[in-house]
């Protein structure tokens, strides 16, 4: 199995949760998977251990990748590591699989020169922020980390600390109110890619903003927003 290749030159491919489309989404092998390739960059979502690690992971249980429910905040990372996860190419529990931290996954962005596109989940506290942070700082470079967030006071805090053009707000559709924070605090938009279109694309571009379309399988709807100039497009298979 491959990925997908879109016509169209294109340096704003982002491998989505890494090479999800082929390995098992938010693990190190599909992190290893998108580094070999052409993406500009990889991206992650965030929780929190018991003891306070930051891990890699977009659910709060096991249950869909490892079969387990079992709720991830309430271990400690060194049981967390013990249990597998499944592996996308044979639906087997592998124990090969298992939930890394944010210093592997930056490692590895460091080592592959990527871009790394970390979401920063809703229930993050303020002082998660402040270990994520601190591990850019250790294990990467704070230059070359893009910050995404529903969450709008998450989106405040980290602006306190990087520059507003390394901040997207996550947002389902680009509405008047939603435009208005980005442009009144200098924040980039990742809008799902039903709602964008060329004019919202123009409009932020306009005032100096980016715009990301998240996640995007088909290679024609990819071609398609690529023609209205949008900056980054988020993908599982596509490249």
């Amino acid at each position: 199995m491959n990925t997908i290749k879109i016509n169209k030159y294109f340096k704003g491919m982002v491998a989505n949760r890494g090479l999800s489309g082929i390995e098992t989404e938010n693990t190190i092998f599909a992190f290893l998977a998108a580094s070999n390739r052409s993406y500009y960059g990889i991206s992650c979502e965030l929780n929190v251990s018991r003891d306070n690690q930051i891990v890699v992971t977009k659910d709060d249980t096991l249950l869909r990748l490892g079969l387990l429910n079992l709720y991830i905040p309430s271990f400690n990372y060194d049981e967390l590591k013990k249990f597998s996860l499944v592996d996308r190419k044979t639906t087997n529990l592998d124990s090969n699989l298992f939930i890394p931290k944010l210093s592997d996954y930056l490692a590895i962005c460091k080592t592959y020169r990527k871009i790394s596109f970390m979401k920063i989940q809703e229930g993050l506290k303020h002082d998660n922020i402040d270990a994520i942070l601190r591990d850019v700082e250790t294990y990467y470079d704070m230059k070359k980390v893009i910050y995404i967030s529903k969450h709008k006071k998450s989106l405040l805090y980290i602006a306190k600390r990087v520059e507003n053009n390394q901040i997207f707000f996550d947002v389902d559709q680009a509405s008047d109110n939603n435009f208005d924070f980005c442009k009144n605090n200098g924040f980039n938009l990742n809008v799902s890619f039903e709602h964008i279109t060329e004019d919202l694309v123009k409009n932020m571009h306009l005032i100096g903003l980016k715009v990301s379309a998240g996640v995007v399988n088909d290679k024609e709807l990819a071609e398609k927003l690529i023609k209205y100039d949008v900056d980054f497009v988020f993908t599982d298979i596509l490249e």
